[in-house]
């Protein structure tokens, strides 16, 4: 059920007197700024809070210099520092520079076209047997082919002529792209 109460009417407020409540506050040691009429008042509060603001913002400098220089040294891309430092790629290459970093940029995960100078049929049972055994060690097929200096396409077709198949451990949180239908 619902039953609602109503509310208390029969408790009043008890009426506060304007004249003592100042001199109340003036007792306890509250001061009073008078401000002449057509001038508006500086807060002191708002004074300190713009301080504050710009300790914090040296503290969260000397923060991002420090995470900057851990994960340059990590090895860690433009991009990733841009996500980490939530800054602007220019602001990201001056600190650097300030602090004297040299920040590593991505190489591409493929090997250029031109180095891979085996056909699609000269692959050699040794070879074969390496991919296995990278399989076995828990490399994906872009990382043999990085390996032996093979095609994507040739590692593949190994698995296929040799009936043996390659882990791919796929990240859950990742989630798969969407399929067209």
């Amino acid at each position: 059920m619902n039953n609602k109460t109503p509310s208390p009417s029969s408790l009043s407020m008890p009426e506060l007197d304007l004249t003592s409540a100042v001199e109340r506050f003036i007792q306890q040691g509250g001061v009073i700024h008078v401000v002449p009429v057509g001038e508006t008042a500086e807060f002191p509060s708002e004074l300190s809070r713009a301080a504050k603001n710009d300790i914090e913002t040296e503290e969260d400098g000397h923060k991002k210099v420090e995470l900057l220089k851990s994960l340059v040294a990590k090895g860690a891309g433009v991009n990733s520092l841009q996500y980490s430092l939530r800054m602007n790629k220019k602001d990201i290459k001056r600190m650097a520079r300030e602090q004297s970093l040299k920040i590593s940029y991505s190489r591409p995960v493929r090997i250029a076209r031109s180095e891979t100078t085996r056909d699609l049929d000269s692959v050699s049972d040794e070879t074969a047997g390496h991919a296995m055994h990278y399989s076995g060690l828990g490399y994906n097929v872009v990382e043999i082919a990085q390996q032996l200096r093979l095609t994507v396409r040739q590692v593949w077709k190994i698995g296929r002529d040799y009936r043996f198949d390659f882990k791919q451990t796929r990240d859950p949180t990742i989630c798969d792209p969407p399929t067209a239908e």
